[in-house]
């Protein structure tokens, strides 16, 4: 397959290191929750407009002794459209009354099947943390996603995304684990979650949701019986890896300039 056709869209870097912060709610019906966006394309100062669906193919991997999780992250690979890209998702909130998680996400060019392999930050990041382990696939998710952009009223960049998601749950060896339905409220492009809050309100109220009890990393744990540590730490800020990739650009950043400045300069 060409290079160019795992590449990320233009709205999306090849890496990326910040916060996922969104509301996971929970139903075992998602046709209300369709059903009343479909209703209000306004609420208060907000504005909801479908976007196209989704299909999402994940795979959580780690080690047998599970290398990854203890250093704090989970580790997904996600393939979508013929793209491919590997995910470090801190376990640990920011926040109580939201998830607040770092995520680092780097493309795997060529559709690459070894993320440690990556030249990126999650790569850097895995080979320090597995020190030459292989990983192992987890389980896997396969999800069908519906979604709704939210924009303020005055702005078009939207601030908040609204997913409905149909997810089954399989096994390492593709058997069927079970099924979730959840209604995920995102925030997006650095919007103030505050300015989300009453939409998350209006559908707990109007479509009978609840606060998800887990996100789907801890079901298909759970659902795979599998025996974690039962205390894995918080990621930290910052590793060893992520300094030598930033110093790494860096360098070939002031290599460059050098490089390109004439001798009068």
């Amino acid at each position: 397959m060409p290079a160019e056709s795992m590449l990320p869209p233009p709205d999306r870097p090849p890496v990326q290191d910040d916060h996922e912060i969104e509301w996971q709610l929970a139903t075992d019906d998602l046709a209300p929750a369709r059903r009343w966006l479909g209703a209000h394309v306004s609420l208060g100062g907000l504005r909801i407009a479908p976007l196209p669906p989704q299909q999402l193919h994940d795979t959580y991997l780690d080690t047998s002794d599970w290398r990854v999780l203890r250093s704090g992250f989970a580790l997904r690979v996600r393939r979508q459209e013929g793209r491919a890209e590997a995910t470090l998702k801190s376990l640990c909130s920011a926040q109580t009354h939201v998830a607040d998680r770092r995520e680092i996400t780097e493309t795997l060019v060529d559709g690459a099947a070894a993320p440690a392999q990556a030249a990126g930050p999650v790569g850097a990041r895995l080979r320090e943390v597995l020190a030459g382990q292989p990983l192992r696939a987890l389980f896997t998710v396969h999800t069908l996603r519906e979604r709704f952009a939210v924009r303020q009223t005055e702005q078009d960049d939207a601030i908040g995304e609204v997913a409905l998601d149909e997810t089954r749950l399989l096994g390492s060896d593709q058997e069927p684990l079970g099924e979730l339905r959840r209604v995920e409220v995102e925030v997006r492009g650095g919007g103030p979650p505050a300015a989300l809050a009453p939409l998350v309100e209006a559908l707990q109220r109007s479509c009978g949701l609840t606060p998800a009890p887990e996100n789907k990393f801890a079901a298909g744990l759970r659902a795979t019986a599998l025996t974690p540590p039962s205390k894995a730490q918080c990621a930290p800020a910052e590793s060893s890896a992520d300094i030598a990739v930033r110093d790494g650009l860096a360098n070939q950043t002031r290599n460059t300039i050098a490089t390109n400045k004439s001798p009068d300069t």
